[in-house]
This record gives structure tokens, sequence and C-alpha cells, in this order.
């Protein structure tokens, strides 16, 4: 395969990176065919105290992860456990003081898609039993957490207690504990340990995720959360289309993982809309659990601009950050998708208490999973068609497993050449200079093969042509520069 800068901005100086493209080969072996009313004035008594949301806001950053603390300060995890038949099973049930925080009406609006739940109850059984969690994450750089490591709290990337994704697992470490305690950052099935890895890349998406999320978490995984909603551009098909190859080739894996699907909040784009809304019929496609933090926040925030300070970080430039939520929309995101995990928890115990005999019962007999739908929801029907399972190979700037290396023999290498770039915790390939070439070795089956690119309307970015075994009359053009407000691959 091989790629030629076709064109840089002229304005561009020397020394500014002209083309900044973080590729990424993808060879996809099959072929993808294109009282509700006492709760909301409770919620506006403080905000006209001047409490806003989050009075009650708790963060989990000082705890450890042996034990998840209530708001109240009570230690949950050393609470006797009401029986299933004691207790109703509502997110408001399952954290009261969220419930009083945000209101009733605002935890349901949370909760756009609930589904069957099938997954998360069969996962919560296998926990019940003494399995060990795995938790795995895949998203943008809000679920790094980007701007949350200002915080005096903040720990090292792996140890943010504050990031949303660690607020649900510390819930499920809490609820069901490991006898050899956690570890962050690795499986640690076979120590007898729960454990979490965050897999997340700053500015990819599900077009990365779908084909490349190997390189990022284990396959033996019992739980994905997927955090794409803001970094999918909307009303475009194709992130639907990604995000579904994404969902499918995860609920494939032979572990069965329940997936829950996080759509983050924000008020950086250019309107409302987010990639999520594209997401929601994939997930009721594939019953998938969706949060929705914009569909909890919007309606207050849209009465009560001064919130937004509060919601969202502070960013390198001093200046509020509308694209990355802060601490306490971290607090918030995590604690609504760990009331629903535990409400699950909930349901599966009252479920089991039903069935006489229930623990003497294999998981399959109790949760028996459904095979998948024999074609993609944006596939027009066919009799007799059924989709071959997805098998992608990945080659990735930002992998460890199959680093993305050039043809020194076949490539122009340099620094005024194609060379390695990084910012942050994201790696490229670069070139200041038209005309360069670089050349990766593939072994292809059917299918597809794609990069993976930077997009931006402020970095200035060129041009390059890609084509495959000498076709360069077959190549494709991509372009760097677009008009929308973001930088993001795609």
């Amino acid at each position: 395969m091989v790629l030629l800068v076709a064109h840089l901005p002229r304005h561009i100086a020397v020394k500014v990176v002209a083309i900044s493209m973080m590729f990424i080969l993808f060879i996809m072996i099959p072929w993808m065919p294109s009282n509700q009313g006492a709760h909301e004035s409770d919620l506006w008594r403080a905000l006209g105290q001047g409490k806003g949301i989050g009075s009650l806001f708790s963060r989990l950053d000082a705890q450890a992860a042996v034990g998840f603390y209530h708001p109240s300060g009570e230690d949950v995890s050393r609470r006797p456990t009401p029986t299933a038949a004691a207790r109703g099973c509502s997110m408001c049930e399952m954290d009261p003081a969220l419930c009083e925080e945000l209101g009733k009406s605002n935890i349901e609006r949370s909760l756009v898609y609930s589904g069957t739940g099938l997954r998360l109850r069969r996962m919560a059984s296998k926990l019940k039993r003494g399995g060990r969690l795995v938790h795995a994450i895949i998203g943008g750089s809000v679920s790094t957490g980007t701007n949350i490591d200002k915080d005096p709290s903040y720990g090292g990337r792996e140890q943010q207690y504050t990031n949303f994704n660690r607020i649900i697992f510390d819930r499920l470490n809490s609820l069901f504990p490991a006898p050899n305690g956690t570890v962050i950052g690795k499986n640690g099935r076979e120590e007898g340990k729960n454990s979490m890895i965050n897999g997340a890349q700053g500015g990819t998406g599900s077009a990365y995720f779908s084909l490349c999320w190997g390189e990022h978490i284990p396959t033996d995984v019992d739980l994905v959360t997927i955090d794409s909603a803001v970094n999918d551009v909307p009303h475009e098909t194709k992130f639907m289309e990604s995000y579904e190859t994404l969902a499918r080739s995860l609920l494939e894996l032979p572990s069965h993982p329940a997936l829950l699907n996080m759509q983050v909040f924000s008020v950086g784009q250019h309107s409302m809309v987010n990639g999520g809304d594209m997401h929601i019929g994939v997930a009721s496609w594939y019953d998938i659990p969706s949060i929705s933090q914009r569909n909890a926040l919007h309606h207050t925030v849209l009465k009560n601009a001064s919130l937004v300070p509060e919601l969202f970080s502070i960013g390198h430039d001093g200046k509020i950050d509308l694209r990355h939520i802060g601490i306490k929309g971290h607090n918030i995101l995590g604690r609504l998708g760990a009331a629903y995990v535990e409400s699950q928890v909930c349901e599966m115990e009252k479920y089991e208490a039903s069935i006489p005999n229930a623990a003497e019962m294999t998981l399959d007999q109790l949760y028996p999973v459904e095979p998948l739908p024999r074609m993609q929801l944006n596939h027009g029907y066919e009799e007799d068609f059924v989709l071959p399972p997805i098998r992608p190979q990945c080659f990735s700037t930002n992998s460890v497993k199959h680093p993305l290396v050039p043809i020194a023999a076949r490539s122009d290498l340099g620094s005024e050449a194609w060379h390695p770039w990084a910012w942050q915790n994201k790696k490229y390939l670069i070139t200041n200079t038209t005309g360069t070439k670089v050349q990766f070795q593939l072994e292809t089956g059917s299918g597809h093969i794609g990069i993976q690119y930077q997009r931006s309307p402020t970095y200035g970015l060129g041009s390059v042509k890609c084509w495959v075994d000498g076709s360069e009359h077959q190549a494709v053009k991509v372009h760097g520069y677009w008009e929308r407000p973001h930088h993001l691959s795609q």
C-alpha cells in the first residue's frame, strides 16, 4: 500500500506540521455493505439557592476501589443488601441522592434505551457465582480523562477515580469484590482479580474502533462501555454503520460481553444533535442499553447557563472546554451508568429468586444468548443472506500489538519526509514535503482496506493519495482539511 502527499496548503510555513495523518490500516475480511414534580421542585429550589446541579456532588477520587461510598458518606459495600423482594430496582432506588440531585424525570430521560438487560443480568449472575470482572472501555478523549488531571486528586490516567468509567467499575467491584483485589490497566482474571482496561483513544470514534478495538482491549471481557456519541459525526450514515460493525464484533465474542452505550454530554457542537442519535437505532437492533447525559442535563442547562462551568472542564488555554466534561460531569455520568448497572443486578436477583434451584442452573439455561441478526440494520432485506463473522486486522500508530511500520526501503523517511510525531497520547506519521511516499506491507483477503487520518479546519493539513499494489491510476485522495469545527480522525 502506497501513500503519496499530493498537496500542501500554500500558506503553511515550513515548520508547521502540514500533513498530520494518523494512519490506521484496516483489512476487513468479510464484505460489509454499505413523584416527578416534587423532585424537579427540589432541583429548582437548589438552583435558586445557588447550589446548582451537584449540590450533593460526591467525588470518589479519595476512595479505595474495594468500597463504593454513597454521597452521604456511607460505605455501601459494607451495608447489608436488602433482598430483591424488599426493594424496587429503579435507578432512583439504586442512587437516591443522585435522584434528588437531578430529579426523577431527568434520571428517566437519561435511559434512552433499556432493552431486555439480558447480557448485563447474565454478567451479574456470573459475578455472583464467583466469576471475576473484566471491564473494558472504548471511547475518545472524554473517556481518557482529558482535563480532569487538573484536579489535585488526580493520580495518573489509570488511577482516575473521578473518570465516569472508573465510577461504574468501582460500583460493580463493590457489589462483587474479588478475593485478590483489583488491577487497573490489564486483565486480572487469571490472578483472581477484578480488572478495568481503559482502551480509549483521544480524537477517535466508532470508525476507528470498529476495526481496531482489539488493539486496545482484551477479547476475554465481560463488560464494555462505549463512548463515541461526541466523536461520531451526526447525519452521516457511515458512522451508524461503523458503530454497528463495532457492536457486532464485540457481541460475537465467546465471552458474550454486555455492552453499555454511554453518551457523553457536550455543548461544543454545531447543534444539540450528536452521533449518539444515530447509535440508538443500532442499540435497539442489538439490545444495547444506552445512557444519555445530554438527555439528563440539557433541558436544565438551557434554563440555567451558569451550570456550564460546573459541568465542563478547563482546557490548557484556561478557558472552559465545552467539548470535555469536568470532574462533576464525569461524576454525574458515572453515577447514572452505575445506577443503571446496579438496577440490572437487582433485576437479576429478583429473577433468580423467582426460579426454584436457580443456583443449580447454568448461565445458558437462565440467560440464553440469542444469535445476532443475520443482516445489518442498514442492509436491504435478502431472504438467504447471512453476514459472516467480522474478523478485521488493524495496524495502528497507537498500537503495541500491531504497530504501523513503513517499509523503509520503499519509503521516503526522515525529518522532512515521513516520520513519527506525537502530541500527548496521540501518535502519528506525518510529512512536511509534497511528493513524499510511504509504503506498508499488507496481506489481504476479500473485503476492504481503509486508512484512518486526522482532519481539522485549522491545523493546515494537506491531502494524500492512496493506492494498492501499484495501481496508482485507481488512487483515492483523502483530505486533511474540512470545514467542520472539530479536530478528529476519520
